[in-house]
């Protein structure tokens, strides 16, 4: 059987210190090469890459270059010409305007659109632009969510038949923990010596931490002890929940850790008596999924995608106040059979998003597009001259 050579941008593996997305493109590319299948795949990236790469695959291809966005719009294209793969899969919702193969591209969700002001100038003003070319361009589009299908459709006036759902995967690493070896050397190396909450993901806007500080203020102000622990990448804007909690003066009850490794994040869900993800929009929200893999409960908001991924298996707030966040987070700190139902219904819900059948479903996208490919040119040979 012919093989399939899939052109795979790993361009988020380039970031020291990966988010979501980088996370979500290392995992894919490993569930991919163990299928151990016909399909092989020439890596491109415009720099050095950071995290594990499985063996199998080639590359990474590409130079050291200033900008990542300028070498997929200029070099990149000259580098498939040459390559000539059957489909190029682009992971983080950007693609050559010029790309000589067809590709298939993957949007988490479009927060450049419904929340601009939650965006950097730079994304609003450049990559917003572009998006919907290349959205347009190809030949597939993935999503992880049906929320996030539907807004790309409406948004972006795609054909609903080129947008597929494939959701996201839970790593093993995530479950539950509860012996003092795996438990105690993370609790002392971020001294955590208090009941914590736990909030995961990029400092930034929209992910609404000046919300969740006014909120953890109102739980201080009845009298209670637990602090507020903020786990994730600095941002733009990441100074808000700082700002608010000195603005409260409950300033030494949030402790902002920034970026850990991925491998002491099992331990800090663990440790957390709730984890808290009442962001203003998202596409997945992989700490939701990953708490429940742990068996933390979640409190996560009521809309977009956050309310499909934690539907029965998180306790859902509005967003936009804090009265609600305040209300969930008490609940879930006091109520211990609503922890220990939410408890189990996430474990199941995490139990179900495996990455063998996110790479599945991945293939099945893949081939469809190779498939309609081969039977265009098919069609352009027999046309009469």
């Amino acid at each position: 059987m012919t093989a399939t050579l899939v052109g795979f941008d790993v361009t988020p593996l380039e970031e020291r210190e990966p988010t979501g997305v980088g996370r979500y493109v290392e995992r894919l590319l490993a569930a991919l090469v163990a299928r151990g299948d016909t399909h092989r795949y020439h890596l491109l990236a415009s720099r050095p890459l950071h995290g594990t790469l499985p063996t199998g695959v080639v590359g990474p291809v590409g130079r050291r270059f200033p900008t990542r966005w300028l070498w997929m719009q200029t070099m990149l294209p000259v580098i498939l010409h040459r390559l000539r793969p059957h489909v190029c899969h682009f992971t983080n919702g950007m693609a050559p305007l010029g790309c000589p193969c067809p590709y298939v591209l993957t949007l988490y969700d479009m927060s450049l659109f419904l929340h601009a002001r939650t965006q950097p100038l730079k994304s609003r003003l450049l990559i917003r632009s572009l998006v919907p070319r290349v959205a347009r361009r190809a030949a597939a589009v993935i999503t992880p969510t049906q929320s996030a299908r539907a807004d790309i459709i409406r948004v972006l006036g795609l054909p609903a038949g080129r947008v597929h759902v494939v959701s996201g995967g839970v790593d093993p690493a995530f479950r539950p923990l509860d012996s003092p070896d795996a438990l105690d050397p993370v609790r002392r190396r971020y001294g955590l010596d208090r009941p914590f909450i736990l909030s995961v993901g990029t400092l930034e806007p929209r992910k609404n931490l000046g919300r969740l500080t006014r909120a953890l203020g109102q739980l201080r102000a009845q009298g209670r002890q637990e602090e507020l622990v903020l786990v994730g990448r600095h941002g733009w804007g990441r100074d808000e929940a700082r700002r608010v909690a000195e603005e409260l003066g409950i300033a030494a009850t949030v402790r902002i850790l920034g970026y850990v490794p991925q491998s002491d994040l099992p331990a800090l869900y663990a440790l957390a008596r709730v984890v808290a993800f009442p962001s203003l929009y998202e596409g997945f929200g992989f700490p939701i999924v990953e708490a429940m893999a742990c068996g933390t409960p979640v409190l996560t908001s009521n809309r977009s995608a956050m309310a499909e991924v934690g539907h029965d298996a998180a306790l859902l707030i509005d967003p936009t106040a804090v009265g609600s966040i305040a209300d969930g987070l008490a609940a879930l700190l006091d109520d211990e059979p609503l922890r220990e139902r939410l408890r189990g219904a996430g474990l199941h819900r995490a139990a179900s998003l495996r990455w063998p059948t996110v790479a599945e479903r991945t293939v099945a996208v893949y081939d469809r597009v190779v498939a309609a490919a081969g039977a265009a040119r098919t069609r352009l040979e027999e046309r009469p001259a």
